[in-house]
C-alpha cells in the first residue's frame, strides 16, 4: 500500500503554503538554536517567511487523515490513517501496518524501541512548538517589517501553538506546558499540567491571538490563520472539555492522585454553556465577515463536494495547503484494503429521501445492490464510489470510472471483499489532479457543535436550527425531534456522515463514550460487503458482479485504556511524566 509521507515533504510544503520563492533547505539543515543562524534567518522579512512557513507546515501536518506513511513513527502512524482506527474504514491488508496492529491489539506505549504505536507522535508535538516559539521570540529582529506585521506573526504563532495543544488535549488529557523555546541550559523535564491548566492555556492563547489576527488575507497569503481560526480552536477545545470523557466526576480509569490529568473531577453543565458560546462566536464571526458560509445552492452532491474538495472555498476556515503529488489513483481509490468504507460507516448514511437503507444479510443479486446504491444520499455519493459503478462526484471522467478504480483494488483475491465504497472524497471534479487541500476546520463543524451543546443544555428548540442547516445542505428532511436522548443520537450520526475521513470520528466516539464503541465502532465485529464475480476474481464493471452480502470480515480491539493515547515509554522512563492508565 502506498500512502503519502508528510515528513519528507515538509520543506516543500513550507514553500507551497504561501507561494514563496525562497528555499528552506538551508534553514532546516542548520542548528535552530544557533544565535548566528537565528540572526540571519530573522534579518529580513523575506528570509523570515521561511521560518514562518516551516511553523505552519509542521504544526498543521500532524494527524492529517490521508498522510499515513511514517515508517519511523516520527510524526504519527506508520502506514495508516485515523480513519483506519476509528471504524470508518475497513481493515488494512498487511500485519505490519499500524492500523492493522491497533485494530487487533490497540495502541501501545512501546513498539519495541521505546516509541509509541499510536495516532500521534507525542515528541513531535514539542518539535512543532519549538519552531513556533523560535519565530515568536525572534520576529522583532526583522528590520523591514512593521510592528503591526510583527504582532500579527506573533498572533499566528500563538494560534498554531494553541492548535497543537488542542490536538494533544483531546489525545492525552493534560500535557506539559512549554512557554518558550528551550535551550540547552533549561530543564526539559516539565511535568504534565492538569486538564484544567491545559485547557486554560489553550483558551488564553486563542483569546490573545483573536485580538490581533485579521479576518482574511489576500489570495497570495491564503492558508494563514485568521481570527476565525483562533476562535475555532478555542471552541473545539471547549467542546472536548464539555463532553463526557473529561466532564465527569470520575475518570474512565483510575489514575489515583493524578486523576486531574484525565478528568475534571466533576460534572459541570456550565462547560456546555461555554462551548455553546464559543461555537456561536465562530458562526457570528463568519456571518459578520461575509467571507465564509455553508455552501448551499440546492445541489447537495455538488455543494458538499465543493465544501470538502475545492481549494479556498467559502466553507473552509483552515486547510493544510500542501499541493505536492499525493500519488496515483491507487492511493486515492483503493478498495477494501486501503481506503474501503466500513459497513458501520455506510450504515450512518440514509437514502436521499431521508429513510433508512437496508442491506442484504444473505447472498443477493448485484442488481439489488446497484439499485440500493443509487438511492443513497448525496453525501455518500460525494464520498465513495460503489462496486462496479463510476464515481458520482467525477461524472463522465475516465480517470474515475469503475474499470479504472476496480483494476487497482488492493483486495484482489481476498474472498471478493471490496468494502462498502471506495474513497473518492476530497477529489470532487478532480480529473487528473493528484493533490488536495485537507480541510482542518470547516464551518459545518460549528453548526453541529452548537446543535450538540444546546441539546446538552436542554434547549432542543435552539439546537435544531443549527442541525438543520447541515441537513438542508445535504438535501435531507429537517429534523424535528425534541427528546434530548433521541436528538443526541441524531446529532452524533450527523457528525459521522458530514465529517467522514476528516479526522473527527476517532476522537468524537471516545469523548462521547458511546456505548457501542467496543461493539462494532472501534472494537468488535467489523462487517463489509462481500461479492461474487462472473469471472471468479474481481469486478471491473457492473457486468462482472454476481452477488453481494454483508459479512463479518474481522474483529476489532477495544479496551477502556484506549480512550486516551499513550505517551512513549522512552519519555515515561525519564521519570518526569505520568503515563495514561494501563499502558
Amino acid at each position: 500500500m502506498k500512502i503519502i509521507s508528510i515528513g519528507k515533504y515538509i520543506a516543500v510544503a513550507s514553500i507551497l503554503i504561501f507561494g514563496l520563492s525562497a528555499c528552506t533547505k538551508d534553514f532546516l539543515g542548520k542548528p535552530q538554536g544557533n544565535d548566528v543562524n537565528v540572526d540571519s534567518i530573522f534579518s529580513t522579512s523575506q528570509k523570515s517567511q521561511a521560518a514562518i512557513a516551516m511553523a505552519y507546515a509542521e504544526s498543521l501536518s500532524v494527524g492529517i487523515t490521508l498522510s499515513g506513511w511514517d515508517g519511523n513513527r516520527d510524526y504519527g502512524l506508520c502506514s495508516s490513517t485515523l480513519s483506519h482506527i476509528s471504524g470508518e474504514l475497513n481493515d488494512l491488508k498487511y500485519n505490519w501496518e499500524d492500523g492493522w496492529m491497533i485494530q487487533r491489539s490497540g495502541m501501545k506505549a512501546d513498539d519495541g524501541s521505546g516509541k509509541q504505536i499510536s495516532d500521534d507522535s507525542f515528541v513531535f508535538n514539542f518539535k512543532c512548538l519549538r519552531q513556533n516559539y523560535l519565530v515568536m521570540e525572534n520576529i522583532d529582529k526583522v528590520k523591514d517589517m512593521s510592528k503591526s506585521e510583527k504582532d500579527q506573526v506573533k498572533a499566528e504563532m500563538k494560534t498554531l501553538t494553541a492548535y497543537r495543544y488542542e490536538e494533544m488535549f483531546k489525545r492525552y488529557g493534560g500535557v506539559p506546558i512549554v512557554t518558550k523555546s528551550l535551550s540547552a541550559t533549561d530543564s526539559i523535564k516539565i511535568p504534565r499540567a492538569s486538564l484544567q491548566q491545559t485547557l486554560d492555556f489553550i483558551v488564553k492563547l486563542c483569546d490573545e491571538a483573536a485580538q490581533v489576527l485579521p479576518n482574511s488575507y489576500p489570495d497570495n497569503w491564503k492558508g494563514r490563520v485568521t481570527k476565525g481560526v483562533a476562535l475555532a480552536i478555542k471552541a473545539e477545545a471547549l467542546m472536548f472539555a464539555a463532553r463526557p470523557l473529561f466532564n465527569s466526576a470520575t475518570p474512565y480509569l483510575d489514575l489515583g492522585a493524578n486523576n486531574k490529568l484525565i478528568c475534571f473531577g466533576n460534572v459541570d453543565q456550565n462547560r456546555w454553556q461555554k462551548a455553546a458560546d464559543a461555537c456561536k462566536a465562530v458562526l457570528d464571526w463568519a456571518n459578520s465577515t461575509k467571507f465564509y458560509h455553508v455552501i448551499n445552492t440546492g445541489s447537495p452532491l455538488d455543494d458538499y463536494g465543493t465544501a470538502v474538495s475545492t481549494p479556498n472555498n467559502p466553507e473552509v476556515l483552515l486547510a493544510y495547503k500542501y499541493q505536492g503529488n499525493l500519488g496515483n489513483y491507487d492511493q486515492r481509490t483503493e478498495g477494501g484494503g486501503a481506503n474501503g468504507m466500513s459497513f458501520y460507516q455506510i450504515s450512518q448514511y440514509v437514502k436521499a429521501d431521508g429513510t433508512e437503507q437496508t442491506w442484504a444479510t444473505t447472498e443477493s443479486p448485484y442488481s439489488e445492490y446497484a439499485a440500493k446504491m443509487q438511492q443513497m444520499e448525496p453525501r455518500y455519493k460525494a464520498s465513495a464510489a460503489a462496486a462496479g459503478m463510476d464515481a458520482w462526484n467525477n461524472p463522465n471522467d475516465v480517470n474515475w470510472n469503475s474499470q479504472t478504480m476496480s483494476g487497482r483494488s488492493t483486495w484482489e483475491g481476498r474472498g471478493g471483499t471490496e468494502a462498502c465504497g471506495r474513497r473518492v472524497k476530497f477529489w470532487y471534479h478532480a480529473g487528473t489532479r493528484n493533490w488536495f487541500e485537507f480541510p482542518i476546520y470547516r464551518l459545518a463543524e460549528f453548526y453541529l457543535d452548537c446543535a450538540e451543546a444546546y441539546n446538552e443544555l436542554g434547549q432542543p428548540s435552539v439546537a435544531l436550527p443549527y442541525l438543520n442547516v447541515i441537513r438542508d445542505r445535504a438535501g435531507l428532511p429537517e429534523i424535528t425531534e425534541t427528546n434530548q436522548v433521541n436528538l443526541r443520537k441524531m446529532i452524533q450520526r450527523e457528525w459521522a456522515v458530514e465529517f467522514y475521513e476528516e479526522g473527527h470520528r476517532f476522537f468524537d466516539v471516545k469523548h462521547w463514550k458511546l456505548p457501542d464503541i467496543g461493539n462494532g465502532i472501534i472494537g468488535g465485529d467489523k462487517k463489509s460487503f462481500v461479492f461474487t464475480y462472473v469471472n471468479g476474481s474481481y469486478g471491473l464493471v457492473a457486468s462482472d458482479y454476481k452477488t453481494y452480502v454483508t459479512k463479518v470480515v474481522y474483529t476489532g480491539y477495544w479496551s477502556p485504556n484506549q480512550y486516551l493515547s499513550p505517551i512513549p515509554i522512552k519519555e515515561i522512563n525519564k521519570g518526569y511524566l505520568v503515563q495514561n492508565p494501563r499502558y
